[in-house]
């Protein structure tokens, strides 16, 4: 099974030119063989692992074994706030909540180097890409969100493909379920605001980076020749 597993495709981006079939998918991370010969199917050249070391290191991804490209070093920025605060029993859901609406406004900071890497190779590449953390929710998330920001696909439809995650919900809870069998959101339903999205936590986020498209030329250094390049690439 692939978590959490979507393509990108038809949203309508700069000058109402669509999102081209085949070309972006997100998800969470492919630990499973079976499941990342799946990927063969949507002819995936690029992989774009959000995830930190140590995660990659606990949870080896199946995909490095197919040749496909891993332009992305890992890096060392913990996110394990989640895992500690489902582990806290005594946390109400009102304090989850807060909690990850923190983490979010804090993305912008911790991940623009990250998030410079991925569009640098984005500009240097070609073929489809694929962009997943852990669950392929939240770090993922804001991946897409500015890509498709770039794209010039408005926010109604950002919001959109973001809370699709939710549909996940049982598939995500079961992963991290697997992982830490002690974490069981029937027994806590205050885990509820870790699992899933809200169009809060993505507020959060662009709140910290005035616009998408500010953040994008002046941290991550999209000229307008890049932008230019990369609708070339992914739009109709």
């Amino acid at each position: 099974m692939l978590l959490n597993f979507r393509e990108i495709a038809g949203l309508r981006g700069h000058e109402g030119r669509r999102i081209k079939p085949g070309m972006i998918f997100r998800g969470g991370a492919v630990t499973d063989p079976a499941a990342a010969l799946l990927m063969g199917n949507h002819r995936v050249t690029t992989v774009y692992d959000l995830r930190n070391r140590r995660e990659e290191a606990d949870r080896p991804s199946a995909l490095r074994g197919l040749g496909l490209r891993h332009p992305v070093r890992q890096h060392d920025i913990d996110l394990a706030a989640p895992i500690r605060m489902m582990r806290d029993s005594t946390a109400s859901a009102e304090s989850n909540r807060a909690a990850m609406l923190g983490i979010y406004g804090e993305l912008p900071r911790l991940f623009q180097p990250t998030f410079e890497a991925v569009f640098s190779d984005l500009l240097a590449s070609d073929g489809p890409i694929y962009i997943h953390c852990a669950v392929g929710k939240d770090r993922t998330g804001v991946m897409v969100a500015l890509l498709l920001s770039a794209l010039g696909v408005g926010r109604e439809a950002i919001d959109g493909d973001y809370l699709l995650s939710n549909d996940a919900y049982g598939d995500i809870a079961a992963s991290i379920r697997l992982r830490h069998p002690q974490l069981s959101t029937a027994k806590n339903p205050a885990l509820r605001p870790i699992i899933t999205v809200e169009t809060a936590y993505l507020d959060a986020f662009l709140d910290r980076i005035e616009t998408p498209e500010t953040y994008l030329r002046q941290k991550i250094g999209l000229d307008e020749a890049a932008l230019t390049a990369l609708r070339r690439r992914f739009l109709d």
